[in-house]
């Protein structure tokens, strides 16, 4: 997969998004073109033992499968040129739209640095499903916390610590709000809604900047959860800086993408697996060979004289 880079040629075209997924018995591909606001290309297929267009809009112009997609040729014409088809479905809750809407309902993506995007569906969670708090406790006893919960007044996920007496002896639980705790433990109490979620419904759950607040360890123990006890196929798409979780125990070579940008901005993304034994074999050092630049996307600062001579010059 490769990134266009910014240049006259196509500093004023379309931009493309497509995704595959499984959903029921079929393997959907559905994608579309956008410029500015509006819709220039959408199109849906659906594959079973064959590909099969579902329809294919190109502007405001539809060819919809009239056997298959009877919803879309029936509602094709009420569409905008700034709304997607697939959206304006959605509002009629017909058949074959309503399932890539099951998919798409379990699906989300979240940002790594800021908790705060998602951190009140983890609130609602903490107020509203007893299994849930259960579970967030478990998860965080070895950080001594020894409860937590959503407050009745504001809303604020409130964490109890215990307090020992000069014996050692538990005397009481203080409550913590969360600007007494670390970013790092608010971190991961915030992501804990997510993928609680995902990983009771068998959804998708993409995550930018994963690693980011959350010790090596900590990243490596939630990366294994997600991989050992998955039982509803959820899927875990992630970004991370941190080279310990190129850990060959934890993830398949398949399951490793690399992201390189080149000289002129084009940034590709490929995986581990294309790789061939003469680069790396299944008993190498997967993190090494990363920082010393194998598979590429590990450059970093050059520090020449130059950059001393204009810093001090």
């Amino acid at each position: 997969m490769v990134h266009k880079t910014i240049n006259t040629c196509n500093q004023e075209s379309d931009t493309m998004f497509e995704i595959s997924f499984i959903q029921g018995k079929y393997i959907y591909r559905y994608g579309y073109e956008i410029y500015q606001n509006d819709v220039k290309k959408e199109w849906l297929y659906r594959k079973q033992e064959r590909e099969i267009m579902l329809f294919k809009r190109e502007n405001q112009i539809f060819e919809i499968n009239q056997e298959s997609f009877k919803e879309g040729a029936k509602y094709s014409g009420e569409v905008n040129s700034n709304v997607l088809l697939i959206s304006h479905l959605a509002q009629y809750n017909r058949p074959v739209t309503k399932e890539i809407f099951k998919w798409f309902s379990k699906t989300a993506a979240i940002s790594g640095i800021d908790g705060g995007l998602y951190s009140d569906y983890t609130k609602d969670l903490l107020k509203d499903d007893k299994n849930f708090k259960e579970w967030a406790t478990l998860v965080l006893k070895y950080l001594e916390i020894a409860n937590i919960e959503a407050g009745e007044e504001d809303g604020e996920i409130i964490t109890y610590h215990r307090k020992y007496d000069q014996n050692k002896l538990i005397v009481e639980a203080v409550a913590f709000k969360p600007y007494m705790e670390s970013d790092g433990t608010n971190k991961l109490i915030h992501i804990l809604g997510p993928l609680y979620f995902t990983l009771r419904n068998g959804g998708v759950l993409f995550i930018d900047e994963f690693d980011c607040k959350l010790h090596s360890n900590l990243s490596k123990k939630i990366l294994a959860l997600l991989q050992q006890f998955n039982t509803g196929n959820a899927q875990f798409i992630f970004s991370a800086q941190d080279t310990n979780l190129l850990d060959k125990s934890l993830l398949r070579r398949d399951q490793i993408w690399f992201t390189n940008k080149d000289q002129f901005g084009v940034s590709s993304i490929y995986s581990l697996s294309e790789f061939n034994a003469r680069a790396v074999r299944n008993t190498s050092d997967f993190a090494k060979k990363y920082l010393d630049n194998t598979f590429g996307g590990a450059d970093t600062l050059e520090i020449t004289t130059k950059l001393t001579e204009v810093l001090y010059g």
